[in-house]
Protein backbone atom coordinates (compact mmCIF):
# COMPACT_ATOMS: atom_id res chain seq x y z
CA UNK A 1 0.00 0.00 0.00
CA UNK A 2 2.82 2.41 0.82
CA UNK A 3 4.16 1.86 -2.73
CA UNK A 4 0.77 3.01 -4.05
CA UNK A 5 0.89 6.19 -2.03
CA UNK A 6 4.47 6.82 -3.09
CA UNK A 7 3.36 6.33 -6.71
CA UNK A 8 0.61 8.92 -6.38
CA UNK A 9 2.98 11.38 -4.73
CA UNK A 10 5.56 10.89 -7.49
CA UNK A 11 2.92 11.06 -10.19
CA UNK A 12 1.81 14.50 -9.18
CA UNK A 13 4.89 15.89 -7.45
CA UNK A 14 6.14 17.57 -10.60
CA UNK A 15 3.47 20.21 -9.96
CA UNK A 16 3.82 23.07 -7.48
CA UNK A 17 0.65 24.62 -6.00
CA UNK A 18 -1.44 24.51 -2.88
CA UNK A 19 -4.20 21.94 -2.60
CA UNK A 20 -7.01 24.46 -2.23
CA UNK A 21 -8.14 26.81 -4.97
CA UNK A 22 -11.07 29.16 -4.31
CA UNK A 23 -11.45 30.48 -7.84
CA UNK A 24 -13.15 29.30 -11.02
CA UNK A 25 -9.73 29.62 -12.66
CA UNK A 26 -7.75 26.52 -11.73
CA UNK A 27 -4.10 25.79 -12.33
CA UNK A 28 -3.57 24.39 -15.83
CA UNK A 29 -2.62 20.75 -16.24
CA UNK A 30 0.44 20.03 -18.36
CA UNK A 31 -0.48 17.12 -20.61
CA UNK A 32 2.84 17.49 -22.41
CA UNK A 33 5.68 19.85 -21.54
CA UNK A 34 3.96 22.55 -23.65
CA UNK A 35 0.24 21.62 -23.80
CA UNK A 36 -1.67 23.24 -20.93
CA UNK A 37 -5.20 21.88 -20.41
CA UNK A 38 -7.82 23.92 -18.52
CA UNK A 39 -10.36 21.96 -16.52
CA UNK A 40 -13.90 21.77 -17.83
CA UNK A 41 -16.94 22.34 -15.58
CA UNK A 42 -18.73 19.38 -13.96
CA UNK A 43 -21.68 19.89 -16.33
CA UNK A 44 -19.65 18.29 -19.16
CA UNK A 45 -19.75 14.81 -17.59
CA UNK A 46 -20.95 12.05 -19.93
CA UNK A 47 -23.17 10.34 -17.31
CA UNK A 48 -23.52 10.58 -13.51
CA UNK A 49 -21.47 8.14 -11.39
CA UNK A 50 -22.01 6.95 -7.82
CA UNK A 51 -19.89 3.87 -7.31
CA UNK A 52 -16.99 2.05 -5.72
CA UNK A 53 -13.88 1.54 -7.84
CA UNK A 54 -10.87 -0.71 -7.41
CA UNK A 55 -7.75 1.07 -8.72
CA UNK A 56 -4.58 -0.78 -9.68
CA UNK A 57 -1.68 0.65 -11.58
CA UNK A 58 2.00 1.20 -12.11
CA UNK A 59 4.46 4.05 -12.43
CA UNK A 60 7.67 2.58 -13.83
CA UNK A 61 8.36 -0.44 -11.61
CA UNK A 62 6.25 0.88 -8.71
CA UNK A 63 2.83 -0.81 -8.43
CA UNK A 64 -0.12 0.39 -6.37
CA UNK A 65 -3.62 -0.60 -5.27
CA UNK A 66 -6.33 1.69 -3.93
CA UNK A 67 -10.07 1.68 -3.39
CA UNK A 68 -12.20 4.72 -4.17
CA UNK A 69 -15.76 5.90 -3.92
CA UNK A 70 -16.69 8.26 -6.74
CA UNK A 71 -19.72 10.55 -6.86
CA UNK A 72 -19.96 12.71 -9.94
CA UNK A 73 -22.76 14.54 -11.67
CA UNK A 74 -23.28 17.81 -13.52
CA UNK A 75 -22.60 19.87 -10.36
CA UNK A 76 -19.66 18.17 -8.63
CA UNK A 77 -17.03 15.45 -8.39
CA UNK A 78 -16.30 13.86 -5.01
CA UNK A 79 -13.63 11.18 -4.64
CA UNK A 80 -12.73 9.36 -1.44
CA UNK A 81 -9.64 7.13 -1.49
CA UNK A 82 -8.99 4.18 0.85
CA UNK A 83 -6.16 1.73 1.41
CA UNK A 84 -6.71 -2.04 1.37
CA UNK A 85 -7.77 -2.02 5.02
CA UNK A 86 -10.48 0.56 4.40
CA UNK A 87 -8.62 3.46 6.02
CA UNK A 88 -9.29 6.82 4.36
CA UNK A 89 -6.19 8.23 2.66
CA UNK A 90 -7.66 11.23 0.84
CA UNK A 91 -10.74 13.19 -0.23
CA UNK A 92 -11.04 15.29 -3.38
CA UNK A 93 -13.85 17.77 -4.10
CA UNK A 94 -14.25 19.55 -7.43
CA UNK A 95 -17.01 22.01 -8.24
CA UNK A 96 -17.20 24.71 -10.86
CA UNK A 97 -15.74 27.28 -8.43
CA UNK A 98 -13.57 25.19 -6.10
CA UNK A 99 -11.18 22.31 -5.87
CA UNK A 100 -9.71 20.77 -2.75
CA UNK A 101 -7.78 17.67 -1.82
CA UNK A 102 -7.25 16.70 1.81
CA UNK A 103 -4.78 13.97 2.71
CA UNK A 104 -2.08 13.54 5.31
CA UNK A 105 -0.13 11.41 2.80
CA UNK A 106 0.35 14.05 0.11
CA UNK A 107 2.57 17.15 0.20
CA UNK A 108 0.92 20.57 0.24
CA UNK A 109 2.39 21.22 -3.24
CA UNK A 110 0.24 18.42 -4.70
CA UNK A 111 -2.09 19.68 -7.47
CA UNK A 112 -5.49 17.92 -7.44
CA UNK A 113 -6.15 19.32 -10.91
CA UNK A 114 -4.17 16.37 -12.31
CA UNK A 115 -6.57 13.82 -10.80
CA UNK A 116 -9.55 15.82 -12.06
CA UNK A 117 -8.06 16.08 -15.57
CA UNK A 118 -7.52 12.31 -15.75
CA UNK A 119 -11.12 11.81 -14.61
CA UNK A 120 -12.36 14.25 -17.27
CA UNK A 121 -10.42 12.50 -20.03
CA UNK A 122 -12.13 9.24 -19.06
CA UNK A 123 -15.67 10.31 -18.22
CA UNK A 124 -16.48 13.64 -19.90
CA UNK A 125 -18.33 14.05 -23.18
CA UNK A 126 -16.06 13.90 -26.22
CA UNK A 127 -17.94 16.91 -27.66
CA UNK A 128 -16.66 19.01 -24.74
CA UNK A 129 -13.17 17.48 -24.49
CA UNK A 130 -12.25 17.76 -28.16
CA UNK A 131 -12.37 21.58 -28.44
CA UNK A 132 -10.71 21.98 -25.02
CA UNK A 133 -7.83 19.75 -26.13
CA UNK A 134 -7.59 21.49 -29.51
CA UNK A 135 -7.09 24.80 -27.64
CA UNK A 136 -3.86 23.40 -26.19
CA UNK A 137 -2.68 21.90 -29.49
CA UNK A 138 -3.83 18.30 -28.96
CA UNK A 139 -6.41 16.12 -30.67
CA UNK A 140 -8.92 13.55 -29.41
CA UNK A 141 -9.86 10.43 -31.35
CA UNK A 142 -12.80 8.34 -30.11
CA UNK A 143 -13.51 4.88 -31.52
CA UNK A 144 -16.31 2.49 -30.62
CA UNK A 145 -15.68 -1.23 -31.01
CA UNK A 146 -17.49 -4.51 -30.44
CA UNK A 147 -21.06 -3.24 -30.76
CA UNK A 148 -21.99 -6.25 -32.93
CA UNK A 149 -20.86 -8.78 -30.31
CA UNK A 150 -22.81 -7.01 -27.56
CA UNK A 151 -19.62 -5.95 -25.80
CA UNK A 152 -19.06 -2.23 -26.19
CA UNK A 153 -15.57 -0.79 -25.95
CA UNK A 154 -14.73 2.88 -26.31
CA UNK A 155 -11.16 3.85 -27.12
CA UNK A 156 -10.03 7.45 -26.54
CA UNK A 157 -6.64 8.61 -27.78
CA UNK A 158 -5.25 12.06 -26.99
CA UNK A 159 -2.45 12.89 -29.42
CA UNK A 160 0.18 15.55 -29.97
CA UNK A 161 0.95 15.87 -33.71
CA UNK A 162 -0.50 12.38 -34.25
CA UNK A 163 1.72 10.88 -31.55
CA UNK A 164 -0.40 9.23 -28.81
CA UNK A 165 0.10 10.87 -25.41
CA UNK A 166 -2.81 9.29 -23.50
CA UNK A 167 -4.88 6.23 -24.34
CA UNK A 168 -8.08 5.24 -22.53
CA UNK A 169 -9.95 1.98 -23.08
CA UNK A 170 -13.43 1.88 -21.54
CA UNK A 171 -15.81 -1.07 -21.19
CA UNK A 172 -18.77 -1.69 -18.87
CA UNK A 173 -16.42 -3.42 -16.39
CA UNK A 174 -13.21 -1.37 -16.48
CA UNK A 175 -11.36 1.73 -17.63
CA UNK A 176 -7.68 1.31 -18.55
CA UNK A 177 -5.73 4.59 -18.63
CA UNK A 178 -2.23 4.84 -20.10
CA UNK A 179 -0.20 8.05 -20.03
CA UNK A 180 2.71 7.52 -22.42
CA UNK A 181 4.16 10.97 -21.75
CA UNK A 182 4.44 10.59 -17.97
CA UNK A 183 4.98 6.83 -17.93
CA UNK A 184 2.09 5.62 -15.79
CA UNK A 185 -0.93 3.38 -16.24
CA UNK A 186 -3.88 2.36 -14.10
CA UNK A 187 -7.09 0.35 -14.33
CA UNK A 188 -10.36 1.29 -12.70
CA UNK A 189 -12.68 -1.65 -12.09
CA UNK A 190 -16.38 -1.15 -11.44
CA UNK A 191 -19.74 -1.04 -13.26
CA UNK A 192 -19.55 1.82 -15.76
Amino acid sequence: MRAGLIFLVLLFSFSCATTHTASPVFSPVYITNQARYSLLPPSDIQAPLDMAQHISGAYGKQKFLLEAWIQADDTRLNMSFFNGLGTAVGDLVFRETEISFDSVFFPSSFKPEYIVADFQFCFYRAEALSPALEKCGLSLLVEHRGAQAGEKTELRIISDAQKPVIEIEKTQAFVRYTNYMRGYTYTLEGEF
